[in-house]
């Protein structure tokens, strides 16, 4: 038996448009993640810079199989994109051909534990800057 429900005009619309940002902002996550650019997802799906961007903002309706091109190019299952938590911290590994997808673990974080990850990300940075600063300035001293 199929069952048919009719859309009321004060039906959920924006939940709709909620749950497209939320696929969009999960993809772009696992995507900075990865440490890919918006441009090489791009052409890797084979559509523009800006199409792909309309996607990560929720702008762009996004189907089944996209979704799942998409996530052949992270090298994950779709189901890991669609069951991301920003509030838990993912471990990304690329596996041989018996997890053709790679293998996403995630462990759930305490506030706490997540703001210590974040300094450490932020302090990190700083210490590149200051390293590529360094190699910068070694690098216009001549040799003796």
């Amino acid at each position: 038996m199929v069952k048919s429900y009719r859309k009321d005009k004060d039906s959920d619309d924006n939940w709709d448009q909620n749950a497209l940002a939320r696929v969009g902002f999960k993809v772009r996550r696992f995507r900075e993640m990865k440490g890919m650019r918006q441009e090489t997802m791009a052409n890797e799906l084979g559509m523009t810079t800006n199409g792909y961007g309309k996607i990560e903002r929720g702008e762009s309706t996004i189907s089944l199989e996209r979704l799942e091109q998409i996530a052949a190019v992270l090298e994950i299952s779709p189901f890991d994109i669609l069951r991301f938590d920003d509030n838990y911290s993912y471990s990304i590994n690329q596996m041989t051909s018996s997890a053709p997808h790679g293998v996403v673990n995630n462990y759930a974080m305490q506030e706490h534990e997540r703001h210590i990850l974040l300094e450490q990300i932020r302090t990190l940075n700083e210490l590149i800057a200051t390293q590529a600063k360094l190699i910068e300035s070694l690098a216009g001293k001549k040799p003796v």
